[in-house]
């Protein structure tokens, strides 16, 4: 038996010093004529950062975006954290959040019986809520007025990645897009939408090529699952109906705020002084019609709110036409398979939009990508022999980014999916409200996870278990504002109520159901988050490519892979 594992071993060990060998075989020379040194396919939040932040590194960039002068109206991406607006600062770009947003500092979560937790940000922080559009808008015009000597913007629709080399060793090297023959700047850009485009209108295509393309266009992006080891969802997990309340107060103002409805969570902040952003939980994979959403909203969701806000809500629910909605899926971080290519923020992986840390994440992925490029003087050069040499600099850039990404993404990623669970399951909630409501650090440090300010892995643990055990020790001594008795126990009532419960099977029952449920929701997500070979074999290798294609066959043939979401496969 000895010898079998041991041969199993060398085996292995063979196969991976093998794939390693041959990940590093060129089959041409290195490519020297290039446009650019990077190519951001995607303009709307994590592209203008990153155009910003190599910008500043003397980089030449050209930045393609399918709508580039015309302002995006969507649902989310409407509340940036403390921690985003850090990054912000870090590239200098703050004013763009902070000139077309209001400050919010903090949450306030209502409860079901009316009672408020408040849940600040640590004091000289707070976050910015706005209209997405206004604030895309001042990211790209930002980049287009300051950053002009260094990135070319371009609006355009990216059709192809134009790749070279064998079909397990593949390389970018640029993009095919397309422009309006008679494409003009905007006499005013950003500042204003331009005239809408005739659909008919004649195209040209045009190509720019670069050692390095970067995908900046959205979880729903094409090429995710051609250019990356993604394993889509088997369906959605469920939506967000958006709707905009005018000339209502939220309960405290500047504060993100929590109510809960009869099947999840209900988020509401502030747009702008006049309105108000409602985000209502459909936990469910497939929506109905609009029409039965409005009877929905009409029926289960207004009588959760305060009163002073369901007339408005009920005026506008009314109306099909105003409800917006947006799928949320869950998929494991995503690794390139092919050199010279990267994804960033949603491209490479999502998370549940209830804490409002994608953006945060978004600018997070640009300035790391920056970052581990910076040591790399020169992306081009005319020596081939040069050129091989900084390809495989940057490859190692690359890869290295992909992997350890999680050190500022993980945190904002698993406390999403694990406070969606949690705030779905009212025991867990109870006891979650019982932990914050002792202050204190029990206060700031979930909060500070929350924010992006602490992306401490290790600090997301001991919270998270803490408070399920203090919910058990609640539980025990039949204490807790929420999950057991609000009034102060005296020494020899909780010593009674400690023995009583070795004896009371239901409250045995219900303090193990607390941290198995708990164990239950964090455990896949974990698993999601940090388990992947790649993190220890080259994804670009030519292991990993027939490991992708098989994976795509067994998808495609036996489980629905065209079907899966946000992409098939």
């Amino acid at each position: 038996m000895l010898y079998f594992f041991a041969a199993v071993f060398c085996a292995i060990g063979t196969l991976l010093l093998l794939n390693r060998t041959l990940s590093r075989v060129r089959v041409s020379p290195a490519r020297t004529s290039y446009d650019f040194d990077v190519i951001i396919v995607g303009g709307s939040i994590a592209g203008p950062v990153l155009a910003k932040a190599l910008s500043d590194q003397g980089r030449k960039v050209l930045l393609v975006e399918r709508t580039l002068f015309t302002k995006p109206d969507r649902i989310v991406g409407e509340l940036l954290q403390p921690g985003g607006l850090n990054a912000l600062r870090e590239v200098g770009m703050q004013e763009c959040a902070e000139s077309v947003g209001i400050p919010c500092h903090g949450y306030l979560v209502v409860d079901q019986r009316g009672g408020h937790v408040e849940l600040p940000y640590r004091k000289g922080f707070h976050g910015v809520s706005f209209h997405f559009g206004d604030f895309v808008q001042k990211l790209r015009s930002y980049v287009f007025y300051n950053c002009q000597e260094n990135v070319t913007m371009v609006e355009g629709t990216a059709n192809a990645i134009l790749t070279e080399g064998l079909s397990f060793g593949e390389r970018a090297y640029g993009v095919e897009y397309t422009v309006a023959e008679n494409c003009e700047v905007p006499a005013d850009p950003f500042r204003g939408d331009p005239p809408r485009a005739d659909s008919a209108a004649l195209t040209v295509r045009k190509v720019a090529t670069a050692p390095l393309v970067v995908m900046c266009d959205g979880g729903m992006s094409k090429w995710k699952s051609r250019y990356q080891h993604y394993t889509p969802a088997f369906d959605y997990h469920s939506h967000f109906v958006g709707l905009v309340l005018k000339v209502v107060r939220l309960p405290k103002e500047q504060r993100g705020t929590v109510f809960f409805g009869k099947t999840g969570p209900i988020l509401s902040y502030r747009l702008d002084d006049n309105e108000l952003r409602v985000l209502v939980d459909y936990n469910k994979p497939t929506l109905p019609s609009p029409e039965k959403q409005s009877e929905w909203l009409i029926r289960d969701v207004a009588p959760c709110l305060p009163e002073h806000m369901r007339e408005e809500f009920m005026r506008v629910s009314k109306d099909p036409r105003s409800l917006r909605s947006m799928p949320v899926a869950r998929y494991p971080p995503t690794f390139p398979c092919i050199k010279g290519y990267v994804g960033i923020g949603d491209h490479a992986n999502q998370r549940h939009p209830l804490t409002g840390g994608g953006m945060t994440c978004c600018f997070r992925d640009a300035i790391h990508l920056a970052n581990s490029l910076k040591g790399i003087q020169s992306l081009r050069s005319d020596n081939q022999d040069e050129m091989a040499a900084i390809e495989e600099k940057m490859q190692s850039a690359i890869v290295n980014y992909a992997r350890f990404r999680y050190a500022h993404s993980c945190c904002i990623n698993l406390l999403s999916w694990a406070l969606y669970s949690v705030f779905s399951t009212p025991a867990l909630r109870d006891a979650c409200f019982d932990y914050l409501l002792c202050g204190g650090d029990c206060a700031t440090g979930p909060m500070d996870l929350l924010a992006g300010l602490d992306p401490n892995v290790g600090t997301l643990i001991f919270h998270y278990y803490r408070v399920m055990l203090y919910s058990a020790a609640n539980v025990m001594l039949k204490t807790g504002a929420y999950s057991g008795n609000a009034k102060a126990l005296s020494d020899s009532e909780k010593l009674r109520n400690i023995a009583s419960f070795f004896v009371d099977w239901q409250r045995m029952k219900h303090a193990a159901y607390l941290l198995l449920e708990s164990t239950k929701i964090v455990l896949p997500l974990a698993v999601d988050e940090f388990f992947s070979m790649w993190r220890f074999v080259d994804p670009t290798s030519p292991l990993a490519n027939i490991s992708k294609r098989i994976k795509v066959m067994i998808y495609a043939s036996q489980l629905n892979g065209r079907h899966r979401k946000p992409v098939g496969i």
